[in-house]
């Protein structure tokens, strides 16, 4: 490529370039589907003058782009893709007519664009015995316009290639000599190998009425289904976003906007959910992106998720996707949910807790995921809401998120009867672990429940909350815990250990090692537990502690005492 600018010379997809072959598949479009004095045609024409002024700005550039079934692509990166009607778009038009590279040249937005689409359109209706696509662009001899291209029909016409003239530039060799017109067949063509030039021999061509073999037969058909298969209520879209984009006019956006609005509810009743997250997708993209719109047309663009996120519409989608009748993709579920509101959370929650596991809801779970990143004040409100399962589900999700505007709501579930929240909110205060949410689960080592105390002085250890340390201490000494299970006074033990350091070894060591008349003052387990802690503290003095009951009489005293010096030691 000639006349490269700094931009581009590191590797960098110029946004330019893209916006340009953009506003290029636009025009084309505007083509097709509007009459030569339909002021949106040439408003589009001035949209792609403007794009490729841009990426002429610098003198002497030249866009080098490589042309594909359905794509653009510029320095290695694609840089337009057809993806809506792949078989109706330019880089198909090209590749199809043997075209691979084009060279555009400044000066090519006011002096070739326009006679360029003219050629377009010829080839896209160009009967079979017309002229092909390299042929009209030859006779065109456009000057900014140069192109590279491989016969796909057969042996070139040698005669009328080598009188080409050479000044016209359009053909570019890429490494067949100087020799003006050859195109990358012609060259190596063995056709040509025997015989004066330009003679063909009849031998050289299938003379077989079904000449196509399977292969190019089954991508015909394929090409036909996929022609005959497009809805046309996406082309019906495109060209209304298009015409919100490019009009300027209020009054005939908004009548645009209105037809979108009445397609809205049909599409998702009628189970075109890929069509719906398409709408609400675009509306998007063309509300944040044309910065000409009014406040009111971009409210109204926006206002279209809104809508569609009412619950009472979003159980509807869910029913859907429960009966499996017409049931929507994970893929474009999972799309279609991440488009919506805040106003879906709720009924998506409550679907989320009583659906089985499949690759619906873990579509379903990613967007929620997404959604509620997006709408944290709407899944805050959720966790103290009246519905059960969607507060558990809200919880989880703020757990997940480790969302620390979430723990004044979490603190409040704290202090409320229903035990499987609570035990959740433990959880999630432990997962968000700011200072805020650890405040919250000092109290809970206290608490009358036995899941819910485990729950929190785990918590507590896991981040060394050493405010929570008087609290573990009074805890030890509680005479209840002599009595509790093993679970939880190992989980007391090792929170007291984790957090102590040498200010807590006396205890311990009272504990292990302090005897009466008759022998140990504590039980087995909690002569164990104290040995474990003292291993935790990992400190000179805690193992001086340890090996004070070394030689315990007690098998598993003395296992545990023998386990934590070696952890000590390591």
């Amino acid at each position: 490529m000639q006349g490269v600018s700094a931009r581009e010379a590191h590797g960098a997809v110029a946004p330019l370039v893209e916006e340009a072959f953009r506003a290029l598949s636009k025009a084309f479009r505007a083509w097709q589907l509007y009459l030569p004095n339909n002021p949106m045609r040439e408003r589009a024409l001035d949209t792609a003058r403007s794009a490729f002024a841009a990426c002429f700005a610098d003198d002497g550039i030249a866009l080098r782009v490589l042309v594909r079934e359905s794509e653009f692509v510029f320095e290695g990166h694609v840089v337009h893709r057809e993806l809506d009607r792949p078989t109706d778009g330019i880089p198909w038009i090209l590749y199809r007519d043997g075209v691979r590279v084009l060279t555009l040249h400044t000066g090519f937005e006011s002096e070739a664009l326009t006679p360029f689409l003219q050629i377009l359109q010829r080839a896209r209706q160009a009967a079979p015995d017309d002229d092909d696509l390299v042929t009209m662009l030859w006779v065109a001899d456009l000057e900014t316009l140069h192109y590279r291209f491989v016969d796909v029909g057969g042996v070139p016409d040698a005669t009328a290639l080598s009188t080409h003239r050479a000044g016209g530039g359009q053909f570019d060799a890429g490494g067949h000599g100087d020799r003006p017109g050859v195109g990358l067949a012609a060259a190596e063509s063995p056709l040509l190998g025997d015989g004066p030039p330009g003679v063909l021999r009849m031998e050289d061509f299938d003379s077989t009425l079904y000449f196509l073999d399977a292969r190019e037969l089954a991508y015909l058909q394929d090409e036909v289904r996929s022609e005959f298969g497009q809805d046309p209520r996406r082309a019906v879209l495109a060209t209304l976003f298009d015409i919100i984009e490019l009009r300027r006019e209020d009054d005939v956006r908004a009548e645009a906007i209105e037809h979108i609005e009445s397609t809205m509810i049909d599409l998702l009743a009628g189970g075109a959910y890929e069509l719906t997250a398409y709408a609400l997708r675009e509306a998007r993209i063309t509300a944040s992106r044309s910065e000409a719109l009014s406040s009111e047309l971009q409210h109204r663009l926006v206002a279209l998720a809104d809508r569609l996120s009412d619950p009472a519409v979003v159980a509807q989608l869910l029913q859907a996707v429960d009966e499996g009748s017409r049931a929507p993709g994970a893929e474009t579920l999972e799309a279609l949910v991440a488009e919506l509101r805040g106003a879906a959370l709720s009924p998506l929650l409550s679907w989320l807790a009583q659906s089985p596991l499949g690759a619906a809801r873990g579509s379903v779970e990613r967007a929620v995921m997404r959604l509620a990143e997006q709408h944290t004040a709407e899944l805050v409100r959720l966790i103290e809401g009246p519905d059960g399962s969607v507060a558990l589900g809200a919880i989880r999700l703020s757990a997940q998120l480790r969302t620390s505007a979430a723990v004044p709501g979490l603190t409040r579930v704290l202090r409320g009867a229903d035990l499987s929240l609570r035990l959740d909110a433990v959880h999630a205060l432990s997962s968000i672990g700011s200072t805020g949410a650890l405040q919250a689960l000092e109290p809970l080592v206290d608490d009358e429940d036995r899941d819910v105390r485990v729950a929190a002085v785990r918590a507590v250890a896991t981040h060394r909350y050493m405010a929570a340390l008087p609290r573990l201490t009074r805890a030890l000494a509680r005479k209840e815990l002599r009595s509790a299970e093993r679970t939880e006074k190992t989980a007391l033990f090792d929170a007291f250990g984790t957090i102590c350091g040498d200010t807590g070894v006396p205890t311990l060591d009272a504990v292990l090692n302090a005897r009466s008349l008759l022998g140990p003052r504590e039980s087995t387990e909690m002569r164990a537990c104290a040995a474990r802690a003292l291993g935790l503290v990992g400190t000179r003095l805690a193992a001086d502690a340890l090996r004070k009951s070394v030689d315990a009489k007690d098998a598993v005293v003395r296992n545990e005492v023998s386990r934590a010096l070696r952890g000590a030691s390591a």
